[in-house]
């Protein structure tokens, strides 16, 4: 299965059809699928310019080779956190290098889902607005969406841990090349 150690689909319907989990079995599977996708597509070094586009301003002047690498593997990382149903209460990533892949991740399966080449499982149980609601996704899968302060250009200068919204703020690791160290608390990131 495309570069990951997963050599089947996993049973998403076992891992996920709780009414206590925070994301359907469906949404789920249209993650990992997308996870998987974007770390194939991107694994090429040819890609790179191409996914560095969607990259912060200050990430895309500051990654080299070996970023990029790093970065891809985040994709995987969060392809085998949805496949073992191993979300944590925090979220699902485990650095910001993972949060901006994930932010990635869902906005690819909800494109992907609304222009159907995100296939529909239909053996999968369904679950109404849930299996479609990424807005859902967004909310429970992340811990806080600082990453994406790096999109507002006003904001230029708080991914220094020295700058006065990020001491007031207390923002983690918001600095490229701080992306993949783990958020405290957490055991580490994937790649």
């Amino acid at each position: 299965m495309r570069g990951t150690a997963f050599p089947d689909v996993p049973d998403f319907a076992r891992l996920y059809d709780d009414p206590d989990w925070p994301l359907t079995p469906r949404m789920a599977r249209y993650l990992w699928e997308s996870a998987l996708m974007l770390a194939d597509t991107y694994r090429d070094r040819e890609t790179w310019n191409l996914l560095r586009e969607e990259l912060p301003p200050i990430a895309r002047g500051l990654v080299d080779d070996v970023w990029m690498r790093r970065f891809v593997s985040c994709f995987d990382a969060l392809a085998e956190r949805l496949a073992t149903g191993q979300l944590e209460p925090s979220g699902l990533g485990s650095s910001t290098g993972e949060e901006m892949a994930l932010h990635l991740v869902i906005d690819s399966a909800e494109a992907g889902v609304n222009d159907g080449t995100v296939p529909v499982d239909l053996s999968l149980p369904e679950h109404a607005a849930g299996d479609h609601d990424f807005e859902w996704a967004r909310d429970v899968l992340f811990e806080d969406h600082d990453v994406l302060l790096l999109f507002d250009s006003s904001l230029d200068g708080i991914e220094e841990t020295d700058s006065e919204l990020n001491q007031q703020f207390h923002f983690a690791n918001l600095h490229p090349q701080r992306w993949f160290l783990p958020f405290p608390g957490q055991a580490g990131p994937g790649p």
